[in-house]
């Protein structure tokens, strides 16, 4: 079965705007696997699928690109494709465009099958295997430098995992991961900067309860800011994500 290129168009509402009037790329990871989503329920694979089964998708790995955030009450066209298995694991692009057709970002991301009872990936079911990606390659490498950790923390801060921040595997939404790491930072780099994107790598679940510390060390380059961040569990201290964010 050939997949085909999934089309999503959303308008940009008031609530998914940051203080400078655009959308977040919170908001943006958010409308990606919104799109995601709606695609792998047209192919058989939906969250309801897997679950029938015992089964559950988890994010693994994004990377997002950003070349300009929209504004509020903005009308974008998300565009988003499965690009192959590689082992145990599902690879899907994407891209964001405004009414002109400007990109707007792009990424990768790779996704796993979850048992839900033993909380841990199992092999895709066969299905996967048998749809094929349009010939298109992805907006951006998948090639990345590997994640690290802080070598230093130049902020921390800690949060605890909240009922409302769990999603239907009962375990934290990956964008609420981002969100704690883009908390670290200083009020000057939200409002005076422009991410150019991001990449987060998440290592662990987190439960209902669970203290979570996120740390960032901030690198200036050139007029780029670059920050490492980690979030880990504050009594055991296991590394939960790594992210990595970008600056101008």
């Amino acid at each position: 079965m050939t997949a085909g290129i999934w089309t999503d168009e959303v308008r940009v509402r008031s609530y998914d705007v940051t203080p400078q009037g655009t959308a977040s790329v919170l908001t943006l990871a958010d409308y990606f696997q919104e799109a995601a989503g709606r695609h792998a329920a047209e192919l058989g694979v939906s969250m309801a699928d897997l679950r029938a089964d015992g089964q559950a998708w988890v994010l693994a790995f994004m990377h997002m690109q950003v070349e300009r955030l929209p504004h509020q009450n903005e009308s974008i066209r998300i565009e988003t494709w499965p690009s192959g298995l590689e082992s145990a694991s599902a690879h899907r692009e994407f891209v964001f465009h405004d009414e002109e057709g400007t990109v707007l970002a792009g990424g990768t991301s790779r996704w796993f099958v979850f048992d839900v009872d033993r909380r841990r990936p199992v092999r895709p079911p066969r299905v996967l295997a048998d749809i094929e990606g349009p010939d298109r390659p992805g907006p951006i490498d998948r090639d990345l430098d590997a994640l690290s950790a802080p070598a230093h923390t130049d902020r921390e801060q800690t949060f605890t995992a909240r009922y409302h921040d769990l999603d239907l595997n009962r375990h934290v939404n990956n964008v609420r991961y981002l969100e704690w790491a883009l908390e670290t930072l200083p009020a000057a780099v939200l409002d005076e900067r422009r991410c150019l994107g991001f990449a987060v790598q998440f290592k662990a679940e987190t439960r209902l309860g669970d203290p979570v510390r996120a740390s960032a060390e901030q690198i200036e380059d050139g007029g780029t800011l670059r920050v490492r961040h980690r979030l880990a569990h504050a009594e055991s201290d296991q590394t939960l994500a790594l992210v990595r964010t970008t600056w101008l």
